[in-house]
C-alpha cells in the first residue's frame, strides 16, 4: 500500500520529470506543444464537467457545470476552427484522431457490408483504419500510395468494381503531400455517391496555415483529425465539411459513440485556435522550411537521410534519418535523450526497412526554432554520432538559438 511518504517521492520524480520537458527538444512528429493559454483551461473545474447543450438552449441545461463558459465552446473554438479551414460546419467533440476516425467512418461509411477504401498500411496508412472498417461490418480495401500519389489503376479498379461508400484518405508516414485533387477526379469519374474524407492528423497545422492545400478544396467531401502534431492543439479530434447534411451524419455517429467529449479540453483547442489565426501561416511555413534545412543539413554531414531519386527529401514536417541496426538506433537515440533531444524510432516507414528515426520539426519550430537554431540542432546530432560532448546540455544549445515562440508571449 502507497503511504503519504511514498507519494511525495512521486510527486518529486513528477516535479523533476517536468523541469526536464521544460528544457526539452522534442522532435516527435505526432507530438506538440500547448501554449501557457492554451494550457490554461485544463487546470480549471471545466475539466471536470460535461457539456451537451450546444444549441444553448435555456430550457435544456440538464448539465449546468459549463453553463458559464459554454460560449467559448460554441463561439470561439467551432468560429475560430471554422475560419481556418473555411469549413461552415466544424465538430469539435472527438477526443482524439482515431475518435475521430471512428466517428467519421460510422456516419460516412453507410450501411455495413458496403466497401470502405484506406491508404494501405505499408504505405503509410495508419495502421488501425482497414481493421476499424472490418469491426464496424464494412468490407475493407487499401490503395498503394508513392510520395503522395494514389495508385491511379488500383484505385480506379476499386471504384468501378466496388463502388464504394467512404475513400478514407489516412496517409500518416509520409515526406510528400498528399495529392487529394486527382483522388477526388477518380472518384467523380469512376464512383461519383462515393464520399471522400480525408484525415490530415499529421498536417493539419500545416493545412490550417495554408502552407499546404485545403483538402475540401481540392475536392474532398469532409476532412479531419487529431489536433496535437502539426497543429499544436491539446489532444483532441476535430472534424470539417461544407455539408450541412454530412455534417449532421456526423454529429449523428458523434452522438452514439462519444459521452464526455472532454470539455476542458474543447476550450483549450478554441483558444489554441484563436492564437493560431494570428501567426499560423508564419509558423506552417517556417515548419517546412526548417523540414527542408534539417534534412540538408544532416544529409551534407554523412547521414543516411531519405530521400528520392531527384533529392527531394520532405514537403512536409517530417525528416527520415536511418542511423543502422535496431542496437546503433538505440543507443543513437538514448544519447540524443541524455542531451535532453526526444526523437521518434519508427519500424514500418513505407520503402525502408528496419528501425528508423522519424523526426518532426513542428513543435521545435513552435517554441521558436528557426534556421540558427535547426543549425544548432544539426551539430548536437553530429555530436551524438561523434560520441562528444557528453554534457547533457544539448537540448540548451539548442533552445538558445531560439527566437520568439509562435504564441502570445505576454501569457507565458
Amino acid at each position: 500500500m502507497t503511504d503519504i511518504k511514498d507519494l511525495r517521492v512521486v510527486l518529486d520524480r513528477f516535479r523533476a520529470q517536468q523541469r526536464r520537458s521544460d528544457v526539452a527538444v522534442n522532435l516527435v512528429p505526432s507530438e506538440n506543444r500547448l501554449s501557457p493559454l492554451a494550457q490554461m483551461p485544463l487546470s480549471t473545474d471545466y475539466y471536470n464537467r460535461y457539456f451537451f447543450n450546444d444549441a444553448l438552449d435555456p430550457g435544456f441545461w440538464q448539465f449546468r457545470g459549463g453553463q458559464d463558459v459554454a460560449d467559448v465552446e460554441t463561439d470561439l473554438t467551432i468560429g475560430h476552427l471554422s475560419r481556418l479551414a473555411d469549413a461552415p460546419y466544424v465538430n469539435p467533440r472527438p477526443i482524439s484522431g482515431l475518435s475521430a476516425m471512428m466517428i467519421a467512418m460510422a456516419g460516412l461509411g453507410g450501411e455495413p457490408g458496403g466497401t470502405v477504401v484506406s491508404v494501405e498500411a505499408a504505405s503509410g496508412g495508419h495502421y488501425a483504419t482497414a481493421g476499424m472498417a472490418r469491426r464496424f461490418g464494412f468490407d475493407s480495401a487499401t490503395v498503394p500510395v508513392l510520395r503522395g500519389q494514389v495508385n491511379e489503376e488500383r484505385f480506379s479498379e476499386i471504384l468501378r468494381e466496388r463502388q464504394p461508400d467512404l475513400v478514407y484518405l489516412d496517409l500518416q508516414n509520409s515526406r510528400h503531400e498528399l495529392e487529394v485533387s486527382r483522388v477526388a477526379e477518380l472518384v467523380r469519374a469512376h464512383s461519383p455517391r462515393t464520399l471522400l474524407h480525408v484525415d490530415c492528423s499529421h498536417t493539419l497545422g500545416l493545412v490550417l496555415g495554408g502552407a499546404l492545400g485545403n483538402p475540401l478544396d481540392a475536392g474532398a467531401d469532409t476532412m479531419g483529425g487529431s489536433t496535437h502534431k502539426s497543429f499544436p492543439g491539446p489532444h483532441k479530434g476535430v472534424l470539417f465539411t461544407r455539408s450541412a447534411e454530412l455534417h449532421q451524419r456526423l454529429k449523428d455517429a458523434q452522438f452514439t459513440m462519444l459521452s464526455s467529449h472532454h470539455f476542458a479540453e474543447t476550450l483549450a483547442l478554441g483558444l489554441a485556435a484563436a492564437e493560431f489565426r494570428h501567426f499560423g501561416p508564419a509558423y506552417a511555413e517556417q515548419v517546412l522550411a526548417n523540414a527542408r534545412l534539417f534534412s540538408k543539413l544532416l544529409a551534407a554531414d554523412g547521414f543516411d537521410v531519405a530521400a528520392d531519386e531527384d533529392g527531394h527529401t520532405t514537403s512536409t514536417h517530417q525528416v527520415w534519418v536511418t542511423i543502422g541496426d535496431a542496437e546503433r538506433t538505440d543507443r543513437f537515440s538514448a544519447s540524443l535523450y541524455d542531451h535532453g533531444i526526444r526523437v521518434n524510432v519508427q519500424v514500418d516507414l513505407p520503402g525502408l526497412p528496419g528501425p528508423v528515426l522519424r523526426l518532426g520539426v513542428n513543435e521545435l519550430t513552435f517554441i521558436g526554432g528557426r534556421e540558427p537554431a535547426v543549425h544548432a540542432l544539426a551539430r548536437e546530432f553530429s555530436n551524438a554520432r561523434a560520441g562528444v560532448r557528453r554534457d547533457g546540455g544539448g537540448s540548451r544549445r539548442v533552445r538558445e538559438q531560439c527566437g520568439p515562440p509562435f504564441h502570445f508571449v505576454e501569457f507565458s
